[in-house]
C-alpha cells in the first residue's frame, strides 16, 4: 500500500488547518522541527512540495522533548478559553503511518502534547482520522489537548478543540520563535532601513502636524513603508487597530527632539538636511546617534551580535567574518541565531536533521539574509557599535569585516 498519511503529510495538513494564512498574518509564525528535513521517512521519500509546505525549519528543544511544530498566534480553529491569551504558543505532535493510517499511535501523541503544556499555551495531536478513537478523544479532553483529524494530503478537521492553559517562563527556543512571530514580515529578506535617522524620523513624523506620509517623505526618505517598518521593529511605534501610535520609547524620541531643537518641526528640518549624506551618524549628529544606539541595544538581534563579537574578540578574533559571527551566535542562542542570520529557503542546508548546525554551509554566502550583512550591519556601523558597514554583494559577504568599535573585554 502506498504511503499517504505519513507523519510529514499529517503535520503539513495540520499546520495549514491551524494557520492557513501565515503569509498574510503579521502576528502569526510557525516552524517545523529539523527532523523533517530528512529526505525520507522510513522507506518513503518526502516530496519537495511537502518539504516546502513544512518550511521554515528550526531546532525546537523543549524541556519535555522536541515537538514536531511550534506555532505562535491564535489558531484559525475553535480554541477553548481563548480570551485568556492574545498570542498563544502552540505545539503540534504528528502521528502517522507509512502503510496503515489506522495504526497511528494517537494516544502517545496526546501524552507528548500534554507534556509540553508547562511551556506552551496549546497542545495538539494530529493523526489520520481513521486512527482517532472515542477513547483517544476522551483522553485529549481530559488533558486539554486538541485533536486534528487528517483525511487526506490537504484536508484536515478539528476533532477536539484545545484549551488555553497557563504557562511559566518561556524557554530560549520559544522566546526566539515569539520574537520572530512579531518581526518576520518586517525583516524577511532585508532589514527595512540601513540608517538610524530613518526610523527615528518616522517617530517624529508621526508626532508632527500634518499627514505622516507627506511629512516623512519630504523630510526623511521617500520609502515611508521602510521607515514605518523600522520604527515598528525597534519598538518606537505600535500598530493598533485604530492606527499607528508612539510607544513610550517613541515618545522619548519626540521629547529628545524638543529638547535639542525646540520643537518637532525644527528637528525634522534638521533631518531633511541629512538626506543623501553618507557620513557616519556618530560624526554627523553625535547626540542623535547616541539616542539611536540606546534604542538599538534593546533589540534582541543587536544583543546577540554584540555578545557573539565580544566572545570572538576575547578569543583574539578581531575582525571576525560573518560565518564566525553566525557560528558563535548559534552557540549562544541557536534558535534566535537561525531566525536572524539564515534565509528560510536555505535552512534545510544549514540545519541537520538532528538540529545541529552544518558548519560547512556557513561558508556559503547565499545562506544569509541580505538584511543581516547589508542594512542591519550598516545600521550598527552608523550608531558606532561596529567598525565597518555592510555589503549587498554576495561575493564580498565572507570577506566583510565584523568587529566592535569598543569591546568591553581586552584581547590579545
Amino acid at each position: 500500500m502506498a504511503a499517504t498519511l505519513t507523519e510529514p503529510t499529517v503535520l503539513a495538513a495540520a499546520k495549514e488547518t491551524l494557520y492557513p494564512n501565515l503569509d498574510d498574518s503579521p502576528d502569526h509564525y510557525a516552524v517545523t522541527e529539523t527532523q523533517f528535513t530528512k529526505s525520507s521517512w522510513g522507506d518513503w521519500e518526502i516530496p519537495d512540495n511537502l518539504r516546502r509546505r513544512l518550511a521554515p525549519y528550526n531546532t525546537i528543544r523543549l524541556s519535555d522533548g522536541e515537538p514536531d511544530l511550534l506555532g505562535v498566534g491564535m489558531p484559525a480553529q475553535e480554541v477553548l478559553n481563548a480570551d485568556t491569551a492574545t498570542t498563544p504558543v502552540a505545539v503540534i505532535e504528528a502521528k502517522g503511518h507509512n502503510t496503515d493510517p489506522s495504526a497511528a499511535d494517537v494516544r502517545r501523541g496526546i501524552n507528548q502534547a500534554h507534556g509540553h503544556l508547562s511551556e506552551v499555551n496549546l497542545g495538539y495531536v494530529a493523526a489520520p482520522i481513521q486512527s482517532i478513537t472515542d477513547q483517544a478523544r476522551a483522553l485529549a479532553r481530559d488533558l486539554n489537548v486538541g485533536i486534528i483529524g487528517v483525511e487526506s494530503t490537504h484536508k484536515a478537521t478539528l476533532v477536539e478543540p484545545a484549551r488555553v492553559t497557563g504557562v511559566g517562563d518561556f524557554s530560549t527556543t520559544i522566546d526566539a520563535i515569539r520574537f520572530q512571530a512579531t518581526t518576520h514580515q518586517l525583516t524577511e529578506g532585508s532589514f527595512p532601513v540601513n540608517h538610524p535617522k530613518n526610523y527615528l524620523g518616522y517617530a517624529l513624523a508621526l508626532a508632527a502636524d500634518g499627514d505622516t506620509r507627506d511629512v516623512y517623505s519630504s523630510h526623511v526618505i521617500n520609502s515611508v513603508s521602510g521607515g514605518r517598518r523600522g520604527a515598528l521593529l525597534l519598538g518606537l511605534v505600535d500598530n493598533r487597530p485604530d492606527g499607528h501610535v508612539l510607544t513610550h520609547l517613541g515618545a522619548e524620541v519626540v521629547r529628545f527632539a524638543r529638547d535639542q531643537h525646540g520643537n518637532v518641526t525644527t528637528a525634522l528640518n534638521e533631518f531633511a538636511s541629512w538626506k543623501g549624506r553618507s557620513t557616519q551618524f556618530t560624526d554627523l549628529a553625535p547626540r542623535w546617534a547616541q539616542l539611536a544606539r540606546s534604542v538599538a541595544v534593546q533589540y534582541d538581534p543587536t544583543q546577540l551580535i554584540i555578545e557573539a563579537l565580544e566572545r570572538l574578540h576575547q578569543q583574539g578574533i578581531k575582525p571576525a567574518t560573518i560565518d564566525e559571527v553566525a557560528q558563535e551566535a548559534c552557540r549562544i542562542n541557536q534558535p534566535l541565531a537561525v531566525e536572524v542570520f539564515f534565509t528560510q529557503t536555505r535552512r534545510e542546508d544549514v540545519l541537520t536533521a538532528d538540529g545541529e548546525i552544518n558548519s560547512t554551509m556557513l561558508a556559503d554566502p547565499t545562506v544569509y539574509k541580505s538584511g543581516i550583512h547589508f542594512q542591519f550591519k550598516y545600521h550598527l556601523y552608523h550608531i558606532g557599535l561596529l567598525t565597518d558597514g555592510g555589503t549587498d554583494d554576495k561575493d564580498e559577504v565572507l570577506a566583510n569585516d565584523w568587529a566592535l568599535e569598543h569591546a568591553v573585554h581586552h584581547f590579545n
